[in-house]
């Protein structure tokens, strides 16, 4: 039997080399354990010798249609069966089932209804073998059979072999068949466009009208690789049409991808050059087609890109494989976040907390937010007053294959609408300027860079403008100082001295966060400089003195009583900014800001949501004030009470703004219809003898009146 199934291998590669097609049908029988269960083992083997009889059979009946077939078992219930076409044979491929399955399981059935009192189904799966010069025949047999039994364990797919045609016509000519569209990702401070994700269309096809199925079909018929290059380099030799400025190009990756040959022997790389781009105007999107098994073997690969200049983003955060365990392993630069979270998200307080959290987190871990598909105005407002860094999807524009024309998005993208909060603590306030050397650098002209500038004490050492290491003052002399350093060191390149392992961190990280870090390094690291980056490529330094006074600063700035919901000043502060008013003798304008029937609110949504509106009015107070009186003073008496101090002059324009601001804001909020604010406006001239306790005395007097009307409403006594 052996010698006879080799004999027939070796006939068949010899058809290949001689160009003739070769049809693989891999058959078994649905759920045949089922079967076995009810009927018994023997039963089972006679019905399995019914099958072998009777393929045996329409074989031998058929043979004049053939240049050649040939039958095995692969044990089991699983057969496979070669057919060479001959010029005899009058129906193609598509046809197998209909014209040689459906009545070889008529027959089949037939044989064995004395066996079973129910009708045996087959299953099947057809590929197609044609010799390929670079492949061997043994080859090309072992991934036609391997083809057909993928499909056999899959569901039908009755346009399975006009799409396997159009992906093969795709590959022979993609410039003919494939192009790349580009939708703009936008910034969500100044609207201007960051960056495009590269999409791939066939315009012309009849079996992929939604190009999602294109991949899984082409990983399916093992060739999601070749697919994935030339989608690659149509993105990137069309992408110069479209882009201006350093606008990045978002490349989507399968996972799988990363371990191929060909996206890592440099192809692409020279590729980008040849369009005038390097891998740093670059970011590899990690799609979700695939799970990541092994993240200790794709985070090496991701290094590799990484060491290269590429930036990572994970896409379908909130959705399929992309968990929480991504993030963690992967580190990306940043974050997409999936359209069924930002679907309805104005709407849904589930999502508006899913996506606050993970914008908070994002400024934690020193990444980016992308908020995906965002297609309505609401969501479009709702993302930008979460604070999410660019904003993607249909509302913006649609994917072109020109540049797009932009909605117009001035007024939703104004600043007033944005969370502010969680921006105001970032170290990039307190950064001081980089020195920059390049990795070709003599150590002897940095030595002597330190001897000019005795009051630096770090260096930066980069290639290709991203931060590979650091040189420490100290340290660097310190190694001169040894008993051979400068013959050792002096004539050779700085990096046989740098450190390659500095603490970096994003412009965007909280001083909290820095601060943590910094004092979780090793003893001998303590005190080293910290490198501020964006996107990896160095902003300046922060020495840990000066993050530990600012520290110490804003500790005692808590200390004196800042509200922990809001972070604004508390009681004792505004207590002490009333007295120096009045001590002053100054004219002061002062605001009691109360929300109407907050209790109930806040019974009906319950207390987070309260805190929600709290925090929002308290966002609306700082923005209308920086707007328009930016020496104002905000403080949180507790609860939903707020007082503001301000110049008396603008006094009134600042309580409109103020309704105007909260109005919009609560559009977009849970149960909006139930929130309104009261404004007590009061103008405090020195001619009066004024306490803190008969100003807050007047004010509620005049509060008392204003909650009377109702609505978003102010009085100004």
């Amino acid at each position: 039997m052996f010698k006879s199934v080799d004999m027939s291998q070796r006939k068949l590669c010899r058809l290949l080399r001689e160009d003739k097609t070769i049809w693989v049908l891999y058959l078994d029988i649905v759920k045949f354990q089922e079967v076995e269960f009810r009927y018994g083992y023997k039963i089972c083997r006679q019905i399995l010798d019914e099958i072998e009889r009777e393929i045996n059979k329409t074989i031998k009946q058929q043979r004049n249609l053939y240049l050649f077939s040939h039958f095995e078992s692969r044990g089991g219930d699983d057969f496979v069966v070669y057919f060479v076409p001959g010029k005899n044979i009058t129906w193609n491929i598509t046809e197998v089932i209909e014209k040689w399955i459906t009545p070889l399981e008529a027959r089949f059935n037939h044989r064995i209804r004395k066996l079973v009192n129910e009708k045996i189904s087959l299953r099947s799966g057809l590929a197609q073998c044609s010799n390929e010069p670079t492949r061997s025949p043994d080859y090309l047999l072992y991934a036609a059979v391997k083809e057909a039994f993928l499909l056999n364990k899959s569901e039908p797919d009755p346009n399975f072999f006009a799409r396997r045609q159009e992906i093969a016509y795709l590959i022979e000519d993609p410039g003919k068949h494939l192009k790349a569209a580009f939708q703009p990702i936008i910034d969500a401070r100044s609207g201007e466009v960051f960056g495009f994700e590269a999409l791939a269309r066939i315009p012309n096809s009849t079996c992929f009208n939604n190009i999602a199925d294109l991949f899984p079909f082409a990983e399916k018929i093992g060739l999601l690789y070749p697919i994935e290059t030339l989608c690659r380099r149509q993105a990137i030799s069309s992408f110069p049409q479209v882009s201006q400025n350093k606008e990045r190009l978002f490349l989507n990756i399968n996972p799988l991808v990363l371990i191929d040959p060909e996206f890592g022997s440099g192809n692409t790389r020279k590729l980008l050059n040849e369009k005038g781009l390097t891998p740093s105007n670059v970011v590899l999107e990690i799609t979700e087609r695939s799970s990541i098994d092994d993240y200790s073997t794709f985070r090496d690969a991701l290094d590799h890109y990484r060491n290269q200049g590429y930036l990572i983003a994970l896409d379908d955060v909130g959705a399929g494989y992309s968990s929480l365990q991504s993030v963690a392993e992967l580190h990306p630069d940043y974050l997409k976040i999936d359209r069924s979270l930002i679907k309805g998200v104005n709407a849904d307080p589930i999502k508006w907390a899913l996506l606050e959290t993970f914008v908070t987190f994002s400024k934690r871990i020193g990444c980016r937010i992308i908020a995906e598909g965002v297609e309505t105005e609401e969501e479009m407002r709702t993302v930008v007053q979460l604070g999410v860094d660019y904003i993607q999807g249909f509302y913006i524009a649609k994917p072109s294959f020109e540049r797009p024309i932009l909605n117009p998005l001035k007024e939703i993208l104004s600043p007033t609408l944005r969370h502010k909060s969680i921006e105001q603590s970032s170290i990039l306030s307190m950064v001081e300027p980089l020195p920059l050397f390049t990795v070709h650098t003599l150590v002897k002209e940095v030595e002597a860079y330190f001897r000019e500038h005795p009051h630096l004490w770090l260096v930066g050492i980069i290639e290709d403008s991203r931060l590979v290491g650091v040189m420490q003052r100290d340290r660097l002399f310190a190694a001169l100082g040894t008993r051979y350093g400068v013959t050792l060191y002096l004539e050779r390149t700085v990096t046989i001295l740098m450190d390659t392992n500095p603490l970096i961190v994003e412009d965007t990280t909280p001083l909290e966060v820095v601060s943590s870090l910094a004092m979780q390094r090793s003893g001998s690291q303590l005190y080293d400089g910290i490198i501020v980056a964006n996107q990896r490529k160095p902003v300046g330094m922060v020495s840990v003195a000066n993050l530990i006074k600012t520290m110490a600063e804003r500790q005692i700035q808590i200390a004196k009583g800042a509200n922990p919901l809001t972070g604004l000043p508390g009681n004792l502060l505004i207590d002490q900014e009333i007295r120096q008013h009045l001590d002053r003798k100054s004219t002061f304008g002062l605001i009691y800001v109360d929300l109407n029937k907050f209790k109930y609110y806040n019974d009906k949504y319950g207390f987070q949501q309260g805190d929600v509106a709290i925090k929002v009015l308290s966002e609306v107070l700082v923005n209308a004030s920086q707007n328009l009186a930016e020496d104002s003073f905000i403080g949180h008496i507790g609860g939903d009470d707020f007082i503001v101090i301000s110049s008396p002059s603008g006094l009134e324009q600042l309580a409109k703004e103020i309704l105007h601001q909260f109005e919009q804001s609560c559009l977009l909020m849970t149960g909006s219809e139930y929130l309104s604010v009261a404004l007590a406006g009061l103008i405090i001239n020195p001619d009066h003898s004024w306490t803190p306790l008969l100003v807050s005395e007047r004010a509620a007097q005049i509060k008392k009146e204003v909650k009377a009307i109702g609505g978003n409403s102010y009085i100004l006594r």
